[in-house]
């Protein structure tokens, strides 16, 4: 099937489908319950049968969406040719073992997988542009099977229209809006699901899992939670993640705790900086600043910056550690499917006399 499916109802085949309609504001949030698979961490997809086929259900996935569910009927042949919009979709390709059938991606350049780059420089996956600079006669062009997509606050969706327009398959993925990390992870069974290889992809989350939890179960051994400052400037504003966000989960599983109160929502929302920076005076260290990749270049971010006490001793760190000349950050491309990884770091950062002898993988500290 060839269109974009959405609406409100449930159809009979579907008719245990279970939408908890409460978005932004709980924790459960946007929660589908499937008769083929139902997630254990993500909220935001399930994977059913009807009439024996396999149907994909997507509900809210992007930023502010509520009631919104999008069904995608998966036919017994697997895809041949696929566009990534986003080059995390490119990590979930990665971890299912699928990308030989990519063929295009929104901002190419900016992967950073080796690979991936090799072949777009060889010119085996093109650029199909971004936003307003979309190059639909080039999508048109590369006969995809299906584009994986995401929205955010679903301003794509009359971009999606035209896509669907031209007879192109578009399907939402909303992993970015996960509660929690390994819900993040999660969304590669969505992604096998149209390969059907769902059950070795099951068994490979299962042990991210594994080493995530017992990474959770190490961190809670220290005494004391550590207070941590997220984020840092953008503009006239400072940015922190929703309570019921996927950033505020591993900080709480890795035994700290946000100087900045964070309110009961999923998304990320604005602060003023004189508001953060009177919290970040209680911060024994700083997490993700921003695009500063250096003491100096956070420092010119407000003047009140070089008065936080974390900044002073040193203390900012960044997840840019693995980042590609053209600008492509590893932390969002395969960190969405290495979650365990990230919290290792972070358990690491905040408690290093737990892991002794373990060396970062995304994060490093700014000089």
């Amino acid at each position: 099937m060839q269109t974009l499916h959405r609406n409100f109802t449930c159809c009979l085949c579907l008719a245990a489908l279970v939408l908890l309609c409460s978005c932004g504001e709980s924790p459960l949030a946007g929660k589908v319950q499937g008769n083929f698979y139902t997630p254990r961490y993500a909220n935001g997809f399930c994977i059913d049968t009807c009439g024996g086929a396999k149907v994909l259900t997507v509900v809210n996935p992007f930023q502010q969406a509520q009631k919104i569910c999008y069904r995608y009927p998966i036919g017994a042949t697997p895809p041949q040719r696929v566009i990534c919009m986003s080059t995390t979709h490119v990590a979930f390709l990665s971890f299912i073992d699928k990308t030989s059938g990519l063929v295009g991606v929104s901002g190419a350049g900016n992967l950073y997988d080796s690979t991936m780059q090799a072949a777009y420089v060889a010119n085996r996956i093109a650029d199909v542009g971004y936003d307003k600079s979309l190059n639909m006669e080039k999508m048109l062009e590369l006969q995809p099977d299906v584009i994986f997509t995401y929205g955010v606050s679903g301003e794509f969706l009359s971009t999606a229209e035209k896509l669907e327009e031209l007879g192109l398959r578009v399907v939402y993925i909303g992993e970015y809006t996960e509660q929690h990390p390994l819900g993040k992870a999660e969304w590669a069974v969505a992604f096998a699901a149209f390969w059907g290889c769902e059950a070795e992809v099951v068994d490979k989350f299962a042990q991210v899992e594994a080493t995530y939890l017992s990474l959770k179960d190490l961190a809670a051994t220290s005494p004391e939670k550590v207070k941590v400052l997220l984020n840092a400037p953008w503009g006239d504003a400072w940015f922190v993640p929703g309570a019921y966000g996927n950033a505020a989960t591993l900080l709480e599983d890795a035994q700290g705790e946000s100087a900045i109160p964070l309110r009961r929502h999923r998304d990320s929302y604005p602060i003023s900086i004189e508001t953060a920076y009177s919290h970040a005076q209680s911060a024994d260290i700083w997490l993700n600043t921003g695009q500063a990749s250096s003491l100096s270049e956070l420092r010119v971010m407000h003047k009140l910056i070089e008065n936080i006490p974390a900044f002073r001793c040193g203390k900012a760190y960044n997840c840019n550690a693995r980042t590609s000349p053209q600008g492509g950050n590893d932390f969002f491309e395969s960190g969405t499917v290495n979650p365990h990884l990230i919290l290792k770091d972070v358990v690491k950062l905040l408690h290093p006399d737990l892991l002794p002898d373990y060396t970062l993988t995304y994060y490093r500290q700014l000089q």
